[in-house]
């Protein structure tokens, strides 16, 4: 796949523009296809059913083949593939709910649906003969233009269900709330570049307005 760097946190895949991976995890990393969710300036990767099908491939949660199969089936069945789409953004919808709420249990309960319907969506079959594992989960016919969606999923209970989840932070950057572990406990910003520099700046703006407001207030008394 091409990938071609925009900025610090987006960057063109196949010609699409998504994301940069910056989570450290590929469920985080698709909550991050949506920005603002704050409600601030806020603005959506996956526009199309095309998106999806790149993103997860670069995500490195479907083959680069089985992406491209996707996108053919999709332009054949315009109506469906919108319908997958809307199902993967409801899905991130509750799946970020459930990584930055702990009491959303009706979001769980969705999130915990869609991983059970992910699990018909892949075989076991042989492996390869590279490599040590004797079998594999295969991408199955069934799972359709929900592959995409499927295989988020059954990233995500893996994620849900161990100690990596109590990690995962929100970043506080205005417009932001992109999700990242940190597994240190010392990094605060999805991104020092873009987040964590605008913080700064107006950090700095505020401090240096503050003594010209006070020398303008002493001025008009003199």
């Amino acid at each position: 796949m091409e990938r071609i760097a925009i900025n610090a946190y987006a960057e063109r895949v196949d010609g699409l523009v998504l994301p940069a991976s910056l989570s450290r995890h590929p469920v985080l990393d698709f909550c991050n296809t949506f920005a603002g969710w704050d409600g601030q300036e806020s603005g959506d990767y996956l526009r199309t059913y095309d998106h999806l099908a790149v993103w997860a491939a670069a995500a490195g949660l479907l083959d680069p083949s089985a992406a491209a199969h996707l996108r053919r089936r999709a332009a054949r069945h315009p109506e469906e593939a919108a319908t997958s789409l809307r199902r993967a953004r409801r899905f991130r919808q509750d799946l970020y709910a459930v990584l930055t709420a702990s009491a959303a249990q009706r979001a769980l309960a969705r999130v915990a649906a869609e991983v059970s319907d992910a699990g018909g969506a892949f075989d076991l079959r042989p492996a390869g003969s590279a490599g040590g594992a004797v079998a594999a989960w295969t991408p199955s016919a069934r799972a359709g233009l929900d592959l995409p969606l499927f295989a988020v999923a059954r990233s995500a209970a893996d994620l849900l269900v161990s100690e990596r989840a109590r990690s995962v932070r929100t970043c506080p950057g205005s417009g932001c709330g992109w999700l990242f572990l940190d597994r240190s406990g010392r990094r605060r910003w999805c991104t020092m570049a873009t987040c964590g520099n605008r913080a700064k700046a107006r950090r700095f703006a505020q401090r240096n307005r503050v003594p010209a407001v006070v020398s303008s207030r002493r001025d008009r008394r003199a």
